[in-house]
């Protein structure tokens, strides 16, 4: 499964980039690089949701939640042990959750290898508060252009986990002239959720 999410990311990282002709960051073949590169020239995309929900039903022992959704729809939500002070809860209170994804797409320098990493960070509430938490999540995946085939217009690509995949580049895509051997290519995706209970 490993393997799998950096690839995923990796072709949609490249085909991104290619397609909304980012302007390619390039440098002296051999330069060195430092371990944790900067954002280089790139985009990024984000879009996030806010939504509320009404405590309908609440089953304190097996900490289980009835919400009624902003459609009509009722869910059952199971609330973990690691949420304080589910016992504040009470029917009639309201859920919100606050969501926010991203992904950044970026270009960088000769000679980083490929990598990927993941960072969580975690908050709760106090004892006897209302119930809440926040959870940002990022991934940072890169990978390292081995080799490309101008007239065949593919790209090949070297994953952290050393697997290696090529993909070929459209002919409407106007940075694939640019492309150097060497290039690195970054995908950082965070996650970002917060849910707090207010009272009714």
């Amino acid at each position: 499964m490993k393997t799998k999410v950096p690839a995923f990311l990796m072709a949609i990282a490249l085909a991104a980039l290619i397609t909304l002709s980012v302007p390619i960051h390039a440098t002296a073949e051999g330069k060195q690089a430092a371990p944790a590169p900067e954002m280089g020239p790139g985009f990024e995309l984000g879009s996030g949701m806010v939504t509320t929900a009404e405590v309908v039903g609440i089953d304190y022992a097996d900490r289980v939640l009835m919400l009624l959704g902003p459609e009509g729809n009722v869910v059952y939500y199971e609330v973990s042990d690691e949420a304080r002070n589910f016992d504040q809860i009470d029917i009639g209170d309201r859920v919100r959750v606050e969501y926010y994804g991203s992904v950044a797409l970026y270009l960088g320098d000769h000679g980083l290898k490929p990598a990927a990493n993941t960072g969580r960070v975690t908050g709760r509430a106090a004892k006897g508060e209302k119930p809440a938490g926040i959870m940002v999540e990022t991934v940072d995946v890169s990978a390292k252009i081995k080799a490309i085939d101008r007239e065949k217009r593919t790209v090949t690509l070297e994953l952290p986990d050393g697997h290696v995949m090529t993909t070929r580049v459209d002919t409407s895509v106007k940075t694939f002239d640019t492309l150097q051997v060497g290039h690195s290519i970054h995908a950082r995706y965070t996650e970002a959720i917060a849910v707090s209970v207010e009272k009714s």
